[in-house]
């Protein structure tokens, strides 16, 4: 059952979405590296799945960040896991074509504080399309 959490506990959360935003936008290795975890599940928009070795590859070769914003994520604590959820709008950089894509989405995340620190375990995005006006 999710437990109402510290406000301590969603800043040091949120810190970390944050530093995650910031590396993918700097290609920050590093950092990413600390921040997912291992046994990542990446789900794209279009629905491909990556573990994390896959995405940091694609992040290498096929697209560079430019922003992300994510609007106040909904966070639930679960012990030592937590699920975000929300709405984020995500633009990237394709590499080979250089085309700029913005792309909004329902952002879902599992995270799990593992030695101390949070790491990502889950995240999927389900992009977001306008209503068709004529159906």
């Amino acid at each position: 059952m999710p437990t109402k959490p510290q406000a301590s506990e969603t800043a040091q959360l949120l810190e970390q979405e944050h530093r995650r935003q910031a590396a993918l936008i700097a290609g920050d290795f590093t950092a990413l590296d600390r921040i997912l975890a291992d046994d990542l599940i990446h789900v794209h928009g279009g629905g491909n799945v990556d573990d994390k070795a896959q995405y940091l590859g694609l992040l290498r070769t096929l697209f560079t960040f430019v922003a992300i914003e994510r609007r106040n994520p909904d966070i639930r604590f679960l012990g030592d896991a937590a699920l975000m959820t929300g709405e984020m709008t995500q633009t990237v950089r394709l590499n080979a074509t250089g085309e700029v894509k913005t792309i909004s989405a329902f952002g879902t995340q599992v995270w799990a504080r593992r030695g101390g620190e949070w790491q990502q375990l889950l995240y999927q995005a389900t992009e977001i399309v306008p209503p068709d006006p004529g159906a």
